[in-house]
């Protein structure tokens, strides 16, 4: 099965510009927890947000959203997978860079939608696919295990 068969076509995005209210009212009305985020200038895939991600940036910039730029919260490096790989290319990807979601971009680097691991996980369950549910049960295990955090003890 490849990427193209199972990611989110009809994509959320923002720009890099805009302020972290506009993202935060995105979250709240779509009922997400991540948007691409895409260059005010190019146009291109410049990074990813997420509610995560606003949240701290809102609590260490201390400035009210409308004035943090997206710029200031989003992840600029970005793992991304080709509408053209197998899922498992997707799995592995999660699990390195443990992520639970990949923007899927073209060769020619156009955002052509995303894959999640929830995207995975429900064609898994509406299959009734025994080993593509262990699969994504393996792969969200790998995904979720703690990360080793630099200078804290513990």
């Amino acid at each position: 099965m490849k990427v193209t068969d199972l990611m989110v076509r009809d994509v959320v995005t923002c720009r890099d510009a805009s302020g972290l209210d506009e993202v935060v009212k995105l979250f709240w009305e779509k009922n997400i927890g991540f948007l691409p985020v895409l260059s005010a200038e190019t146009g291109r895939l410049c990074g990813v947000v997420t509610d995560r991600d606003a949240a701290i940036a809102a609590y260490f910039a201390g400035n009210p959203l409308s004035q943090i730029r997206v710029r200031q919260a989003m992840s600029a490096r970005v793992v991304t997978v080709r509408p053209e790989a197998i899922v498992d290319e997707a799995e592995e990807l999660m699990i390195e860079h443990q992520v639970h979601r990949l923007p899927v971009v073209t060769p020619e680097g156009k955002l052509a939608g995303v894959i999640s691991l929830s995207d995975i996980a429900q064609r898994a369950v509406s299959d009734e696919d025994a080993e593509l549910e262990e699969e994504v049960a393996l792969t969200l295990g790998a995904v979720s295990r703690q990360r080793e955090t630099a200078g804290i003890a513990g």
